[in-house]
This record gives C-alpha cells, sequence and structure tokens, in this order.
C-alpha cells in the first residue's frame, strides 16, 4: 500500500472509531430512552398514526453523540423526527416527506440484531478495499426497512464529489448491495 494511502486509510479508520465511541449508545438504548421521556410519552399519545420509520446518526462533531428518529404518518405524508442525546430529547415540527415511487415501511426494532459497529466495520472493510480511490469526508447511517428487510443503510460522501452506499442487512449482517454514484447524478 503506498504510503499515503496508508496515511489515508488511518485517517478514516481513526475518525471512524472515534464516531462510534462517541455514539456511546446503540440502537435499542437510544430507542429506549426516547420511548420512556415524558416528551416522547405527551407526543405519542395524541399521535398514534406515526410510525417508526428510521433512525440517523451523521458522523461530524457537531452532531456527536446524536441520534435522529424519525416517525411517519403514511396517510398525511408526514414526518416528525426526535433528536436523542444522552441528556435530552427534542422533536422536530411535522414536515413534509419528499415524494417517492417508494412507500416508506415501518422499522421493526426487534428485527435489528447485529450491533451497528459490526455494521461499520464490514461498510468500512469494503470502502478501503473496493473505494480505494476515493477519499471519505463525511459519513452517516440511516437503520430502516428495505423491501420489509431491516437495513443499515451507510453512505460515504467522497472530495470527488461522489457517494459510496453500503446496505447491510441488520438481522444477518450480509451485504445487499454496495454502488458508487456521482453527486451530478442525484440532480
Amino acid at each position: 500500500m503506498p504510503r499515503n494511502r496508508l496515511y489515508s486509510f488511518l485517517a478514516d479508520a481513526i475518525l471512524l472509531n472515534d464516531c462510534v465511541l462517541g455514539l456511546l449508545m446503540d440502537f435499542h438504548a437510544t430507542l429506549a430512552q426516547l420511548t420512556r421521556h415524558p416528551s416522547f410519552k405527551a407526543w405519542h399519545a395524541k399521535n398514534k398514526d406515526y410510525f417508526l420509520a428510521h433512525a440517523f446518526v451523521l458522523f461530524d462533531e457537531a452532531n456527536k453523540d446524536l441520534w435522529q428518529i424519525g416517525f411517519y404518518h403514511a396517510k398525511n405524508e408526514k414526518m416528525i423526527t426526535f433528536i436523542v442525546s444522552p441528556d435530552k430529547v427534542e422533536h422536530t415540527e411535522e414536515q413534509d416527506v419528499l415524494k417517492s415511487t417508494i412507500a416508506l415501511e415501518k422499522l421493526e426494532p426487534d428485527k435489528v440484531t447485529i450491533p451497528i459497529d459490526d455494521a461499520l466495520k464490514t461498510a468500512h472493510e469494503l470502502f478501503t478495499k473496493d473505494y480505494r480511490a476515493e477519499k471519505s469526508i463525511k459519513q452517516f447511517f440511516i437503520i430502516q426497512t428495505i423491501e420489509a428487510k431491516p437495513v443499515f443503510n451507510i453512505t460515504y460522501f467522497t472530495q470527488s464529489f461522489k457517494t459510496v452506499n453500503i446496505k447491510i442487512d441488520a438481522a444477518n449482517g450480509k451485504l445487499i448491495k454496495a454502488d458508487l454514484q456521482n453527486l451530478a447524478e442525484f440532480g
């Protein structure tokens, strides 16, 4: 491995490890913290038609220790997001969801059995092996249901204005799909 590529790999590994260690909580612990919180209980008592749609984490210093847990109302096509940190719970106002041909599916927490760090390690190994020409500048993951499967949807934004998206089955840890796209293709 060339020296500059080795330094890049080590920097990515250190960043990933710092972010994972900074999470402090796992998905199930975060969800438990949220559902026990008085503000969630009060909201949920009045909003039974919403279902758990996703859990999102952005790996950067500004979002360290923050989870965004989204609840979706299918009939109204609205989302409300709870921001959960170790010491507080807040939520956004109801928001419109981008229109898509694919319906949002309910996320069943008990089907998410693979530890997050295992999925992130698998994604990182794949990224550094198969996309070694790319330099990651930002990473995030979403836990969501796609085609009735719980999925870790892990995305790397790169210096070359591309995304590497890696989907890992959250029930068994197997790779579902990995691909590279130019950000210009999203427009």
